[in-house]
This record gives structure tokens, sequence and C-alpha cells, in this order.
């Protein structure tokens, strides 16, 4: 079977600290993170899409903007889960995955901390 894969990027600047890391990264830091949110279809409907990048970038950009400069430990769900980049992108993939219309469906999330540093979230099925 065919696949498309679309993939668009956002980023946020966010605070955070890891809990019982032991390492600077305990202490209150900052990222300015960039997010991939990869969906999948193997239909494309009569403009020749799979989903609009526009419909995949809003919803993006919905979840992440409740993040954008904050602290992160202090909002839900990561004031009782570790605000890992693993847990971010279980969170935003968790978040987003309802807002994207059948026969589409989110492959992944994909969350960069930093330039070289990245953590992917999918399920299988």
């Amino acid at each position: 079977m065919d696949v498309y894969n679309l993939t668009v990027r956002s980023s946020f600047s966010a605070a955070h600290r890891l809990r019982e890391y032991e390492g600077n990264c305990e202490q209150l830091h900052g990222h300015n993170w960039l997010v991939e949110a990869t969906v999948e279809s193997s239909l494309l409907d009569d403009r020749g899409m799979g989903m609009d990048f526009r419909s995949i970038k809003g919803a993006l950009h919905d979840i992440l903007s409740g993040m954008d400069h904050k602290y992160l430990n202090e909002i839900p769900p990561f004031d009782a889960r570790n605000p890992s980049s693993e847990n971010l992108a279980r969170y935003i993939f968790e978040e987003m995955e309802g807002k994207v219309p059948p026969p589409a469906r989110l492959r992944r999330i994909a969350v960069w901390e930093s330039d070289d540093c990245c953590a992917e979230y999918t399920r299988r099925g």
C-alpha cells in the first residue's frame, strides 16, 4: 500500500528541570524545542492532498502554545510527570492524535531539544 507522509515543524521555548537526574539538567534550564509532526495517509482527497499542511500546523500550534514560555514542571501533566523530551513527545502525540481526521493518522512526533538531540514517539499499528 502506498503511504504519503506529511511533516510540519514548529517550535516553542520553555524552562524545565529533570527531577532525580544526576547532572546539570536537574537544575532549572531552558530550551528552544523544535517539534516535528508527521501525518500519514494512503488516500488523497479531491485536491490531491492527504491533509492540508495548514491544518496540521494549526493543530500543532494549539498544543505548543500551551507550553510556550512556561515552566513545564508547573503545568499538567508535567507537574507529576518528568518533562523529559521523551515525555514531551508522547504528550504532544496524545494531544494531537484526535485532531487528525481519518483516513489520515498521526504517525510520529519528534522533539528536538538541541541541534543534535531528539526524542521521537510513535504508535505501532
